[in-house]
């Protein structure tokens, strides 16, 4: 049977053409936009010769792409690097077998999680030319989902990538959330595009140019703030590789975002102001064998900071293996009262520390509730959109890019928030994404008083640094009916 190209929307021809005539390229592009339709139907009209690997986070790679493949019946041959046929993780000897077979397979579409980039690198064939040594690059289309997982410089998953980027034909990298917290995660996005031409060979150029060192009072470290007009260079610089598209008449949802303030009594409040104040707190030892208390110190500020979090939430980590004790269930008591008067609909409740995902399972079940903890595989994504799971439970850090769950339900739960505005916005737009047939409701749960009332402020900040650079490259295409279409139909409307 002939393969039929799927009917895209006009946001998405644009992202199409603009992958076609720029081989290395940036799509940054709405959450949930259809940046992974886009990509395969301008694969499918270039018609790339040899292999193509995607390098996505686990639970992209496991079944986004394979899931939109199916669907529209893209003509192409696909293996994971990650799990077999039946969706189980590969063995350590079965991924290295593949990797092997990789030099003799016919072209195919691979697919690996952004974890394991540098063992694949690591296990490839060398061949000697002159005095160096060159990896043979299997792959001349590489596609970076979620480009921002790789904003860490300094990581060997970036540095393994940016050995072999010059051996690629193409590279396409996707994003919705391009610099969660800030500027400075743009330069290894954009060096494995064009080799740091834009920003510079390394981040040390890229930092002198752009940005100066403002001491953190009371430690060695400083923090970078960009020079007067930086930004505007820097949007200037890189919109020569990379577009954001958007859609005026795209349907997305509505979204309602409410907080829930959350009122913790006298004493347990006492008891909060005292711990930030003397960061020292004693806690009713978790340990059945061990009874009486254990103290808790606060050592330094990154430490106060995750506890100050833990406590609004309801417990508290007492050691380094995360065995917790109990403050206060005041979130807990909230959480169920929303889920119980949620009209039935099925709930995602996001959460951040283990001891909140033991707790809610523990109070939830208690409470007659059918809750169930996200395993990223694609049985439980199916289930989930099937409406079969009345609650889930969900680590945005894991959990929160790239997955198509808006079939299943409309309603999310923040019972912590996150501090990265990634995995803030990639989480929320899990439901919140084309597709969604009712209105959205997100809920944050927000412990007055605490540290959890200032988070709202820090992702709305970095919210406006991210929307600066967004702003800049974008290109508005508007759906026009379909008289002026069929008129405008011969003109180039291709981003220049």
């Amino acid at each position: 049977m002939a393969f039929t190209m799927p009917t895209l929307m006009p946001h998405q021809e644009v992202v199409k053409d603009f992958i076609i005539q720029h081989p290395k390229c940036g799509i940054w592009l709405t959450m949930g936009g259809g940046k992974c339709l886009s990509t395969l139907a301008a694969l499918a009209t270039v018609r790339p010769t040899g292999h193509i690997l995607v390098v996505a986070p686990v639970n992209i790679a496991r079944s986004t792409w394979v899931d939109e493949i199916q669907k529209w019946g893209f003509p192409l041959r696909t293996r994971s690097l990650i799990v077999n046929e039946r969706d189980k993780k590969l063995t350590r000897k079965k991924r290295l077998e593949q990797y092997e077979q990789i030099f003799s397979d016919p072209p195919t579409m691979y697919f690996i999680n952004v974890d394991l980039i540098d063992d694949l690198i690591k296990e490839l064939p060398r061949q000697k030319v002159g005095r160096d040594e060159t990896i043979l690059w299997p792959f001349q289309t590489v596609i970076i989902d979620e480009s921002q997982t790789l904003k860490g410089y300094a990581g060997v998953r970036f540095k393994a990538l940016a050995q072999v980027a010059p051996a690629a034909v193409r590279i396409i990298e996707l994003t919705g959330t391009p610099t969660p917290n800030g500027l400075m995660d743009l330069w290894s996005q954009m060096y494995l595009l064009d080799g740091g031409l834009a920003l510079g060979k390394n981040i040390t150029a890229y930092r002198e140019r752009f940005f100066y060192e403002v001491p953190i009072r009371g430690t060695t470290r400083v923090a970078y703030e960009l020079r007067p007009g930086a930004d505007e260079l820097i949007h200037a610089l890189v919109k020569h590789k990379v577009m954001s598209a958007e859609n005026t008449k795209i349907p997305m949802p509505v979204v309602s975002i409410d907080d829930v303030n959350i009122t913790l009594d006298a004493d347990t409040m006492d008891a909060y102001k005292d711990f930030t104040k003397q960061l020292v707190i004693d806690l009713a030892s978790p340990d059945p064998s061990n009874p009486g208390t254990v103290t808790i110190t606060a050592d330094n500020a990154a430490i106060l900071y995750g506890k100050q979090l833990q406590f609004a939430s309801g417990t508290m980590y007492t050691d380094a293996i995360h065995n917790y004790a109990v403050i206060h269930e005041e979130k807990l008591s909230m959480a169920e009262y929303l889920i119980r008067n949620n009209g039935g609909s099925p709930v995602i409740i996001a959460y951040k520390f283990k001891s909140d995902k033991a707790q809610l399972l523990k109070y939830l079940t208690a409470a007659g509730h059918n809750v169930q903890g996200f395993d990223g595989s694609r049985d439980m994504i199916q289930r989930w959109n099937a409406g079969n799971i009345p609650v889930m439970l969900l680590q945005p850090a894991s959990a929160g890019h790239g997955l198509n769950l808006q079939d299943g339900g409309h309603t999310l739960i923040w019972y912590t928030l996150p501090d990265s505005l990634e995995h803030y916005q990639q989480t929320n737009a899990r439901l919140a994404r084309m597709g969604q047939l009712h209105p959205v409701q997100i809920w944050r749960l927000i412990t007055k008083g605490t540290r959890d009332a200032k988070m709202p402020g820090v992702l709305a900040r970095k919210k406006l640094v991210q929307d600066g650079l967004l702003d800049a490259v974008r290109v508005e295409i508007y759906d026009f009916d379909d008289d002026i279409r069929e008129i405008l139909g011969d003109l180039d409307l291709s981003p220049v």
